[in-house]
């Protein structure tokens, strides 16, 4: 084209690019023996929506794995006591009798029972749960299992009437919460060292509440916190056996 002056229009669109090169009489211009007018088609821009949706359905499932896992550890031992292989027959239970690699056939939940037997008494679970709540009884502790599992599983909603403007975060009692928590260890898992540091509450609850902390910065600083609790902590312990062992 050369020095010559031409003007270029554009009409950029979500899915296209037109375009048109006229001289200063506004007259079309040729390029290469082709007149510079057109078109660009492209696929049109997606947002991340989708992917975000398929993320959270991820993490959603991952994390209901998680407590259902935790829950089968609390109650495996004693579920053993009653059915040794009760876990594991629900575990199968999405198999075809049908499945040359399902391992155990006939009742489902109750091997002294007919499945039928238990859902004539409680037709869905939320009889079961009711039941539970209500009668005054030493129930089965697969049944209590079957309960929790689908409280567990799935979690209901959070929708609460209750305005956020009377939400107050100077009214949560960390002390007294870690403390209940504290005492729960103790007596789920006697052995376990795990225990939160009172002293420290005051200075996690500053950065929990902080506005200015940045949701990864409030992480880094509470596991500060409870590091340098855990190495105060062993030490504190090393110099009581070694006193212990002086004496």
């Amino acid at each position: 084209m050369g020095d010559r002056k031409y003007n270029l229009g554009l009409d950029i669109g979500t899915s296209s690019i037109g375009f048109a090169a006229v001289d200063e009489n506004n007259q079309p211009i040729r390029v290469k023996g082709k007149t510079a007018i057109g078109v660009r088609l492209f696929e049109e821009g997606k947002t991340a929506a989708d992917r975000r949706g398929f993320r959270t359905t991820r993490r959603r499932l991952s994390r209901r794995r998680w407590r259902i896992n935790l829950l089968n550890e609390i109650f495996d031992a004693h579920l053993a006591e009653v059915d040794p292989t009760f876990l594991a027959r629900l575990k199968e239970s999405n198999r075809s009798n049908l499945d040359p690699k399902k391992s155990f056939q006939g009742s489902l939940l109750f091997p002294e029972r007919k499945d039928y037997q238990f859902y004539e008494e409680y037709p869905t679970i939320y009889h079961l749960r009711k039941a539970l709540m209500e009668e005054d009884r030493k129930f089965d502790i697969r049944e209590i299992y079957l309960a929790v599992h689908h409280i567990i599983k799935y979690r209901g909603n959070f929708l609460n009437g209750t305005p956020m403007r009377s939400f107050k975060v100077e009214n949560i009692e960390l002390d007294t919460l870690f403390d209940q928590l504290n005492q729960l260890y103790a007596e789920i898992v006697p052995d376990n060292e795990l225990a939160f540091d009172l002293a420290q509450v005051a200075d996690v609850k500053d950065v929990l509440s902080s506005t200015t902390i940045y949701k990864m910065d409030k992480k880094k600083a509470t596991s500060e916190d409870d590091a340098a609790s855990r190495k105060q902590q062993g030490v504190t312990e090393r110099k009581q056996e070694d006193r212990y062992a002086v004496c």
